[in-house]
This record gives C-alpha cells, sequence and structure tokens, in this order.
C-alpha cells in the first residue's frame, strides 16, 4: 500500500509517455524552475482508549488512557519547484520543500460523580520536516490563465518533533495531569507518504508563471491503532509515538521561470 503512490506515478507517467509519436523527429520540452510557498493545515486522528501494545520488553500492555488527542493545526511551508513540461498540456513537477507543521488538539476531564469539567488538558505538537513530491501535472493550455491539475505522491521525512501537554484548569482541579503526560508520553520524527492532488490555475506573463493551488494529501499509510503507532519501555515508563500526519491540506502560490528547449 505505501508503493501505491509512486506506481501510480510510474503507471500514469508511462501511457503519458506512448502519447508522444514514434514518428516526430522533435518535440518542444519547457522547464519551470522557481520557488513556491504558502500555508498547509496538517490533522490526525488521535489513538482510542482502552488501547494494547506489545512493549519492547516483549509483555502486552493495556492503556486505558493513552491520552493522544485527535489534532490539527497550520504552519508554513516553502521550497524548490522543478517541472518538465511537455506537449503542451503535461508535465512531471518535483521540488524540495521546507515545512514547520503545528498540531493541536485537546480533551476535557469531568468530575466522577458530576460530570462537571474540572480541567481541559491541550496537546501541541510541532513537526518539521523536508519534502519531495513527485506529480505529474495536467494542463488546459491557454494564453494566458491556465486550469492546472495534479496527481502523484509527496514524500515526507521530518527531521524533529514535539509534543507537550498544557492544563487549562477549572474548579475542583488538583492539577498535575499534564506533567504526569509530559513524562510519560514522547514523540520521534516519521517518514511517510502522501497519496496527493492539486487543483489551481496558472498566470503566465512572458516566460514567468505565477502558480496559484491547492494541494491535498492523504497518508496511505496511517493507522489509529497504537500498536501501529507507538512504543514502550517498561524500564522507564515512556510512550513513544510516531510524528505522522493523517491528512495534508495547503494552499501555495510561488513564481516560476520557463526555460524552452528543442529535443
Amino acid at each position: 500500500m505505501k508503493c501505491a503512490p509512486l506506481a501510480l506515478v510510474a503507471a500514469l507517467s508511462g501511457l503519458a509517455l506512448a502519447a508522444v509519436p514514434a514518428h516526430a523527429e522533435a518535440f518542444e520540452l519547457e522547464i519551470a524552475v522557481g520557488a513556491k510557498g504558502g500555508v498547509t493545515m496538517v490533522a490526525g486522528q488521535g489513538i482510542p482508549d482502552d488501547s494494547r501494545l506489545t512493549s519492547e520488553q516483549g509483555n502486552q500492555v493495556y492503556f486505558p488512557k493513552p491520552e493522544y488527542f485527535g489534532h490539527f493545526g497550520v504552519g508554513p511551508k516553502g521550497g524548490l519547484s522543478l517541472e518538465l513540461r511537455a506537449l503542451g498540456w503535461l508535465g512531471l513537477e518535483t521540488g524540495f520543500y521546507y515545512s514547520v507543521d503545528q498540531a493541536s488538539g485537546y480533551v476535557d476531564k469531568n468530575d466522577a460523580l458530576s460530570g462537571r469539567t474540572i480541567a481541559r488538558i491541550h496537546s501541541d505538537q510541532v513537526s518539521t520536516a523536508y519534502h519531495v513530491p513527485l506529480m505529474l501535472k495536467f494542463r488546459v493550455p491557454s494564453e494566458v490563465v491556465s486550469p492546472v491539475f495534479g496527481l502523484g505522491a509527496e514524500f515526507i521525512f521530518q527531521s524533529e518533533s514535539t509534543l507537550e501537554y498544557r492544563e487549562e484548569q477549572r474548579a475542583g482541579s488538583m492539577g498535575g495531569y499534564a506533567n504526569q503526560l509530559n513524562d510519560r508520553n514522547q514523540i520521534a520524527p516519521s517518514n511517510y507518504t502522501l497519496l496527493t492532488l492539486s487543483a489551481g490555475m496558472e498566470i503566465s506573463v512572458g516566460p514567468v508563471r505565477i502558480p496559484v493551488e491547492l494541494r491535498m494529501g492523504y497518508n496511505l499509510g496511517f493507522d489509529q491503532a497504537m500498536s501501529e503507532r507507538a512504543t514502550y519501555d517498561e524500564s522507564t515508563g515512556e510512550i513513544t509515538y510516531d510524528g505522522k500526519y493523517q491528512g495534508h491540506v495547503g494552499v501555495f502560490t510561488g513564481v516560476l521561470y520557463e526555460f524552452d528547449l528543442l529535443l
């Protein structure tokens, strides 16, 4: 399943290349180079209560309250873009991007007798990551504004990830639970792949191209189960979660310069 996005891009690339006439002596190839940037929303489901996993010592351990909450948030993303273009409507895009992903969640703690909320526990996850997209792009040719659509994969390599808890106390709260979670729950950087779709437009001003696009990605390898998302060390009492997000949605723009080649 994790190879599905790359296999899909390869298959579509093969079909696109087959569309080029075999007898053609030459065809135009354009290369668009530049930078893109924008904002990305990341989100992920929490881990259910009453979960189990096998500890690093090989024992089955039960966690009534893993306390890894569902979360979402917005952060910046930007970098370099390279796109090969042919036939006036087909492109293959890659690039190298850097992002700061921020996602927060919370859960209310209620009094067992009255049901009244006595504390709200917040979680804040911050991850930095490098992104390498590989996407087929399809455009509707136009002199000035061209609709553009894309399909492919985005490979994400997290360089750092942190998880912190904070407590919003209400009347009747004893406090201190966030500190316990900060001592127990850790997070580690992770690598994963998104199946990615994009839609937008490109404005042409001479050789300069100004893209505006919405990009959506889903982590096909995401699993909500604690046994797939965490490890537990009985000697330290620490749970270490992976830093994967379930989905990314972003809005981007930038500036590209297009060079014409003749092959």
